[in-house]
């Protein structure tokens, strides 16, 4: 009985479920447009709950981002035209979550993101346009039953000009849905 007792303690404080949605970005920096762009993002959450008030949550989603760069660069050998940029990346944002009761709930974390379609936009030497290498930036949100909005803000390195770099804002806002 004792062993029963304490695997159900154990899955009380694990948490899953899935969530889709959309979101707005933009991308600040010498060589783009501050536009905010439509995109979406898919994913799930994994909540590990220490009490009724505090959890640490993950939240690996796939994340499609539009950006606009500008034509500022378009004649340079290390330019790119002027246009918008569909930016595909895995983000799995940490964070610590405070929920206030069952259902509202505010939270901040780390933002861990890798950019997956880094070739598809070249420079006008042939270079890709978008660095590989994984990001880290923050995040911010909060949560009313089913519905959550995200505040996400990181910084993407380029190989435009001098290496520009674009700092990507995102709003986000969408449904999850608790499997346990």
């Amino acid at each position: 009985m004792l062993g029963l007792l304490s695997t159900q303690q154990v899955c009380a404080q694990l948490g899953m479920g899935i969530r889709a949605g959309g979101n707005l970005s933009s991308g600040h920096g010498t060589a783009f447009q501050s536009d905010k762009k439509l995109g979406y993002q898919v994913g799930g959450h994994l909540a590990y709950h220490f009490n009724k008030t505090i959890a640490l949550q993950v939240e690996p989603v796939y994340n499609l981002i539009r950006v606009r760069n500008n034509e500022q660069t378009a004649q340079r050998d290390q330019g790119i035209g002027a246009g918008t940029r569909k930016l595909e990346y895995i983000s799995a944002p940490l964070y610590l979550k405070l929920n206030f009761t069952e259902r509202i709930a505010i939270m901040a974390g780390l933002d861990f993101n890798f950019l997956m379609n880094d070739n598809r936009y070249k420079l006008n030497n042939g270079e890709n346009a978008f660095r590989h290498q994984p990001r880290t930036g923050y995040s911010l949100g909060a949560e009313i039953g089913g519905l959550y909005f995200r505040y996400r803000k990181f910084n993407r390195t380029t190989n435009i000009v001098e290496n520009w770099t674009a700092a990507i804002e995102q709003y986000q806002l969408g449904y999850k849905f608790d499997l346990f």
